[in-house]
């Protein structure tokens, strides 16, 4: 009974604080990508791939990251395509505590389902990634997952001209963070260590892109686009005991919203982010 009344405490506690929550609107960035991929023909149907991939941030002031990736796909007829992909990240992260620049290493693995229809001179591409991340380095994993889960939803349209080279699209993608942390207390109320879950899943990005591929030949070409990217992702700040801080103001002061709930650093950060990017790539 004492445990059942315990546990009753913490769940209201926390719809107490529920509305403790921080809305963070993310700085304006401009950025840059600048990528090129080669693909190869194995046999009918079956492709082999290798990309890199540099991106720029601050307003093209700073090196953000490189992508190295290497990918199979298998297209079994013109409606469908399964891709497998491989890319070590390698990004260019700013330290707060040391204020310093330091690379981070990252390993990624996506499984990609493709749907394509064509009508007229309209072509419609339907994909759903799998992506998996594995962060390494020390961290601390009450603040994010060491594994990351994503599924990205993206549908894209194109306009293919008949006697000009180039390809007029547009496309839109979801990105759902699936194991997200969430917290079934805040602090080690309930079970010292066990107040930390993985199953927190939203919403975290949208991305719109409009752009147009120029054919140089039969196996190269240019891709040109503006991404406008919205974040939308729910932060947590926790010490390393797996316990949210409490919110400080400018004046270090401690803050408490209308009921005198003390506030968690529990952050909400939205806005836009908007990136030029080139790519280019050679079939063969």
């Amino acid at each position: 009974m004492k445990r059942v009344l315990a546990i009753a405490v913490c769940l209201l506690a926390l719809s107490l604080s529920a509305a403790a929550q921080i809305d963070e609107p993310v700085e304006y960035d401009f950025r840059g990508r600048i990528s090129a991929e080669i693909d190869k023909r194995i046999v009918s149907g079956f492709h082999i791939s290798l990309s890199e991939e540099f991106r720029m941030k601050d307003n093209f002031t700073a090196v953000d990251r490189f992508y190295t990736s290497l990918g199979l796909s298998y297209k079994p007829c013109p409606y469908f395509k399964l891709g497998l992909s491989y890319t070590l990240m390698n990004i260019h992260d700013w330290s707060s505590d040391s204020e310093s620049w330091s690379w981070k290493m990252r390993h990624r693995t996506s499984l990609d389902l493709s749907g394509m229809y064509r009508t007229g001179n309209l072509k419609f591409n339907l994909r759903e990634r799998l992506q998996y991340t594995y962060k390494m380095g020390e961290m601390n994993t009450y603040q994010s997952p060491r594994n990351e889960l994503m599924l990205r939803s993206r549908l894209k349209i194109s306009y293919e001209f008949q006697s000009k080279p180039v390809e007029p699209y547009f496309s839109v993608e979801l990105r759902n963070t699936l194991n997200a942390v969430s917290y079934s207390s805040y602090t080690h109320t309930i079970e010292p260590g066990d107040n930390v879950l993985y199953n927190d899943a939203y919403i975290s990005r949208v991305r719109l892109q409009p752009g147009v591929s120029w054919r140089l030949s039969r196996r190269s070409s240019l891709d040109f686009y503006l991404l406008g990217d919205y974040v939308f992702e729910k932060d947590y700040d926790a010490n390393k005991q797996g316990d949210l801080k409490f919110y400080k103001n400018e004046s270090g002061e401690y803050v408490y919203d209308g009921n005198g709930n003390q506030l968690y650093c529990i952050f909400y950060e939205r806005g836009w982010h908007f990136s030029l990017g080139i790519g280019y790539s050679f079939a063969f």
